[in-house]
C-alpha cells in the first residue's frame, strides 16, 4: 500500500496592515510621552539698563580657572570648602555679593558645582562677572 504525502502548508503572517498598526503605535507613543523641561538656574537678572553700585568692602571675588580651580579673593579654596567660606564670609558680612568671574575655557558642570556650594553657603546675591579683558 502506497501512503500519499500530505501537502504542507507554510504559515505565513499577512503584513497587509502592519503600516497602519505601526503608525497608530508611534502616535500612541507620541500622545502618552511626559517630556522633562530643564529647569536651568533659578537667576532673577535685573532691568535692562539697571544698575547698582556696591561699595568694594562688600564684594567678594570668586574665580574659576580652565581647570575648575576656585579662588575666594587672594585664597584658593577646594570645591567641598566653598560652603563652609561663604558661610564665613556671610558671618563677618551679611550684605556681601559675590561676584564669579569664570575662565571662558572652564567647563560648565564646574561653574555649576561652584554655584551650588555658593548657594548651600547662604549667598543670596551671586553675580555673574565677565571674564577679564572680555568686558
Amino acid at each position: 500500500m502506497k501512503l500519499k504525502k500530505r501537502a504542507t502548508g507554510t504559515a505565513q503572517i499577512p503584513t497587509a496592515s502592519m503600516a497602519d498598526i505601526a503608525f497608530l503605535l508611534i502616535v500612541f507613543f507620541m500622545l502618552t510621552t511626559v517630556f522633562t523641561t530643564e529647569k536651568g538656574l533659578q537667576i532673577v537678572l535685573p532691568e535692562k539698563g539697571e544698575e547698582v553700585k556696591i561699595k568694594k568692602s562688600n564684594i567678594a571675588n570668586v574665580f574659576v580657572n580652565a581647570q575648575g580651580q576656585v579662588r575666594i579673593g587672594e585664597e584658593e579654596v577646594p570645591l567641598p570648602e566653598i560652603r563652609r567660606k561663604t558661610a564665613e564670609l556671610l558671618a563677618e558680612n551679611d550684605s556681601l555679593v559675590f561676584s564669579l568671574t569664570v575662565d571662558r575655557h572652564c567647563k560648565y558642570d564646574k561653574v555649576i558645582k561652584v554655584f551650588d556650594e555658593l548657594r548651600l553657603g547662604n549667598a543670596e546675591r551671586i553675580a555673574f562677572a565677565p571674564p577679564r579683558g572680555e568686558e
